[in-house]
């Protein structure tokens, strides 16, 4: 039973005996119901296993290994038989492997989950990390082999842990899933993705989730580019009472570049909350004066005390025919000389000479 050539001989033949199938057959099935079975010895089953794999018996290995794995024996939890008994059936009876996975409990399960991965056995590969509790693992195979977000939503509410649902999170905004994705980030308390979340949400125009993530990612990490386009997002959602608060407490945001986007984007109210909060008169100005309150534009314009913008805001005022703002503005304009032919056009053009006078 220890002779590795005696079993070559007799599982394969040789030049001098060749093989006998039927022989052959009678001996495998000596050996799986009865000799094996009622061996104690380590030794023996050893032999016995590398004779059958070095004839290229498969079948009869499987055969042989159910026998004294599958049922008691002194081997039944035998790390190393065990793994091959599921590494062969991958091989060679693939529709056996789920069984094995189930009923077996001293298999490599990371190794054999790979390998049943590699020769797409994806479902078995799934029972394996679901079985042992390798959660993020499991939905990966969900979300990367199994190819159903559905299912490995699923199974995150099963597992309710923080690094499953944000392997689940960047599932869903890589099919842009934006508030699947942004719920299943909350979930995981797990603003690490920040910039991307930021960067497929605001492109889809969804700022009402964006506003949720920014909020829980704003307490996870100091970043100016998270407060940025919080205060953006608050914009764009028309929550202008929550970007005055934030405005008015301790905030890293850039808010002049929030406040110029604003103003390109024609959300003059934020933008107008913005520029006040860092006091730039001149791009306030400008932004009351697309708001319509040509007084105020007119004050900020004092404070500016800027020649551009008494330009800009007098001709708002001169075709809003608001003549006597336009006044003050013209008088603050003429004291420079290369202003003159240019304001004296703007009345002339507009029909409106005896203003000047």
């Amino acid at each position: 039973r220890r002779d590795l050539g005696l079993w070559a001989k007799a599982l394969t033949g040789d030049d001098q005996q060749p093989l006998n199938q039927s022989h052959r057959r009678q001996l495998v099935d000596q050996v799986v119901s009865y000799a094996l079975p009622e061996a104690e010895d380590p030794e023996q089953v050893s032999v016995c296993v590398k004779a059958f794999m070095a004839a290229s018996l498969p079948q009869e290995l499987i055969e042989l290994l159910e026998r004294i794995i599958l049922e008691p024996t002194p081997f039944s939890n035998n790390n190393n038989l065990q793994n091959l008994l599921i590494l062969t059936a991958v091989k060679v009876e693939p529709t056996r492997v789920a069984d094995y996975i189930s009923r077996l409990s001293n298999f490599d399960a990371p190794d054999i989950a790979e390998i049943c991965i590699n020769n797409g056995l994806h479902e078995e590969a799934f029972s394996i990390y679901k079985r042992f509790e390798v959660n993020a693992d499991a939905i990966g195979v969900l979300i990367d082999h199994v190819g159903s977000l559905d299912r490995a939503y699923e199974y995150a509410e099963r597992c309710d842990q923080p690094e499953v649902w944000s392997r689940l999170g960047k599932a869903q905004l890589d099919g842009l899933r934006i508030k699947e994705a942004i719920d299943s980030y909350i979930r995981a308390d797990d603003a690490a993705n920040f910039a991307e979340v930021i960067d497929v949400a605001t492109h889809a125009g969804k700022f009402d989730d964006l506003v949720r993530f920014l909020l829980m990612a704003r307490k996870k990490v100091r970043e100016p580019a998270i407060e940025s386009e919080l205060l953006f997002a608050y914009a764009k959602t028309e929550r202008l009472a929550d970007l005055e608060d934030m405005l008015h407490g301790p905030n890293i945001a850039q808010v002049q570049k929030v406040g110029d986007r604003c103003y390109d984007e024609g959300l003059f109210d934020a933008a107008r909350l913005l520029f006040q909060s860092v006091s730039n008169w001149s791009r306030l100005a400008s932004t009351l004066v697309r708001l319509g309150d040509y007084q105020a534009a007119v004050d900020c314009g004092r404070k500016a005390n800027s020649t551009v913008v008494w330009r800009d805001v007098h001709a708002a005022c001169i075709a809003e025919r608001e003549f006597r703002l336009a006044q003050i503005c013209g008088l603050h304009l003429i004291v420079h000389a290369e202003e003159l032919e240019s304001l004296t056009r703007l009345y002339e053009s507009g029909g409106h000479v005896d203003e000047l006078c």
